[in-house]
């Protein structure tokens, strides 16, 4: 009888556990399993409340939704039109306790569907924007990054308070973004592409190495504006056990000038020449 009612107690105790964890837990649906809107306003409350979001799904209708899992603090939730899904919204949420009232959603993004994700500006150069916040609030500089992807950055500090952060994508066409610090907020911007100099990456390398010695290389390599006008490729040239900094200047093409985004000023973002500039996604604010 005593052992029965152990029994009895420990078979109480895991139905009470196992019904905890199913009210807890969060599962996100299959398409066709209930209001697909509702669900996700019941999953993510903040979603309810953010008027993008809810503008797109008033936009599309019936929609369908899933999670993308980013890493442990953050996961990308995707909202796609049920029917003829031309564009799809993504946004960028931290995890957090949306229903006790936690701030999560931290960057939207409208794609087209066939469209791979861009990468939140502060997770592929986390360091950096730790340093400087106020690089988080260069709508241009998230713009870059999303679009054209720089795989590295460097900084050049000029005194404590002074500092230039150059952006760079060199995987194809060479570009960069370049950022003047002071006190940690933005003073100017500069976006530069190879395509509009008369003297390209491949030849401004090739002028570098010629006269080193035979098996030298290029160990790196950054375009430096200086005077807003002066342009030179900055060259690190390693031959034996000897390292060399070479630069070689270039020109604007024929047409082409630099201009330079001031905030606060009403200055349009930087680009190198009439017309020349990136593919922005498409976001609404």
């Amino acid at each position: 009888m005593k052992k029965d009612i152990v029994l009895l107690a420990l078979g109480l105790v895991i139905a009470v556990l196992a019904c905890s964890a199913s009210a807890g837990a969060v599962v996100t649906p299959l398409p066709g399993q209930g209001n697909q809107t509702q669900i996700l306003y019941g999953v993510h409350p903040n979603a309810k409340t953010n008027e993008t979001i809810t503008a797109f799904i008033a936009e599309h209708g019936e929609i369908w939704w899933h999670e993308g899992v980013y890493n442990h603090t953050h996961k990308y939730v995707y909202v796609v039109p049920a029917n003829a899904c031309e564009e799809q919204l993504v946004y960028f949420n931290r995890i957090a306790d949306e229903h006790g009232g936690e701030q999560s959603i931290e960057r939207i993004w409208i794609i087209g569907c066939d469209e791979a994700m861009p990468l939140a500006a502060e997770l592929r150069f986390p360091e950096i924007f730790a340093k400087y916040p106020a690089l988080s609030n260069d709508a241009e500089l998230r713009s870059y990054i999303e679009s054209q992807s720089p795989n590295r950055y460097e900084e050049v500090t000029a005194r404590p308070s002074r500092a230039q952060v150059y952006f760079i994508n060199d995987t194809g066409v060479f570009t960069e973004y370049i950022v003047l610090l002071s006190g940690g907020e933005i003073v100017s911007t500069t976006y530069v592409s190879e395509e509009n100099l008369t003297v390209g990456r491949a030849e401004a390398e090739a002028q570098a190495l010629s006269g080193q010695p035979p098996g030298a290389s290029v160990e790196n390599i950054v375009l430096k504006v200086y005077g807003g006008d002066r342009i030179v490729w900055e060259i690190t040239v390693r031959a034996d056990q000897k390292t060399d900094v070479v630069q070689v200047p270039s020109d604007l093409a024929s047409g082409q000038s630099i201009q330079t985004t001031t905030p606060g000023f009403g200055a349009v973002f930087a680009v190198l020449g009439a017309g020349v500039g990136f593919v922005l996604y498409r976001r609404r604010r």
